[in-house]
């Protein structure tokens, strides 16, 4: 998941490397098609991912969110922290700043696997980000 602008740039230059990839396979062997396309199908699966990658990082940027953000699992709360800063147009730091941290404390709480998030930090975030979290980690 991409979360700031530095990480755009990134992926866009790691999606521009694997199609000059993808293309030099595609030059190198076309006269070979079956081993083409054995070579490139790692290469068009990647593409894909970082495709859906920044086109999710766009949208979060460009899409209002709800005033209550909805986790159903301590997996999601990352991804909804990322998202709700994202639409409210903030950067890690300018968070951190808001809520009395550090960078890189708003970073760890935003890690897909990161899971020690306490009541505290969440109702400190959500009010500086003018939302509310609701989280349900009731089984279905």
């Amino acid at each position: 998941m991409i979360k700031n602008d530095r990480q755009l740039k990134i992926t866009k230059q790691r999606l521009n490397e694997l199609k000059e990839g993808l293309e030099r396979i595609g030059k190198k062997y076309s006269s070979n098609k079956k081993k083409c396309e054995f070579l490139s199908k790692g290469y068009l699966l990647h593409i894909e991912q970082l495709r859906n990658e920044i086109t999710e990082y766009e949208k979060m940027k460009k899409s209002p969110l709800p005033k209550v953000l909805r986790a159903h699992d301590l997996d999601e709360i990352s991804r909804q922290l990322v998202r709700l800063r994202l639409a409210r147009g903030l950067t890690q730091a300018e968070l951190a700043a808001r809520i009395g941290c550090k960078q890189a404390d708003v970073s760890r709480l935003e890690r897909e696997d990161y899971q020690g998030y306490t009541i505290g930090q969440l109702k400190k975030i959500a009010a500086n980000l003018d939302a509310e979290i609701e989280i349900d980690l009731i089984p279905v």
